[in-house]
């Protein structure tokens, strides 16, 4: 009984590790395209300004997520640090997301941006994709 009782403990234990150690392949079809890029764009902006400077980011993002070329695009804000913000953004190409960089300029949109500003921040960090 006993023996039974610990064979069933370590089928159960092995199923379990195996299960959380085997992602799914509707986990493995999340990860992006190795060819994509991966960008962050980090600000310092006046803690003061914060709510209408999010206000005008989030008004702004379905216009910035229908862009050709963009997969994603997210806004971060720091929980220990007022005013920290953080965008992630993957595009399909270099050349799209400095199209739409060229885009918000011409648009007059960045100028908007200068009076939120309380620093210089992280600015813009590339990165690339180094596993499959």
């Amino acid at each position: 009984m006993r023996n039974g009782l610990l064979s069933a403990l370590t089928l159960v234990c092995t199923l379990l590790v195996m299960g959380v150690a085997a992602p799914s392949a509707e986990a493995q079809a999340l990860s992006t395209p190795d060819g994509a890029l991966f960008l962050t764009i980090d600000l310092q902006i006046d803690p003061a300004k914060m709510d209408d400077f999010l206000a005008m980011m989030i008004e702004a993002a379905p216009d910035t997520r229908a862009r050709e070329g963009c997969r994603l695009f997210d806004i971060y804000v720091d929980e220990a640090n007022p005013g920290h913000v953080v965008f992630y953004e993957i595009w399909d190409s270099k050349e799209q997301q400095q199209a739409y960089l060229a885009w918000r300029q011409e648009t007059g949109f960045n100028a908007k941006l200068g009076p939120f500003m309380a620093g210089p921040g992280g600015g813009l960090t590339y990165f690339k994709k180094v596993d499959g």
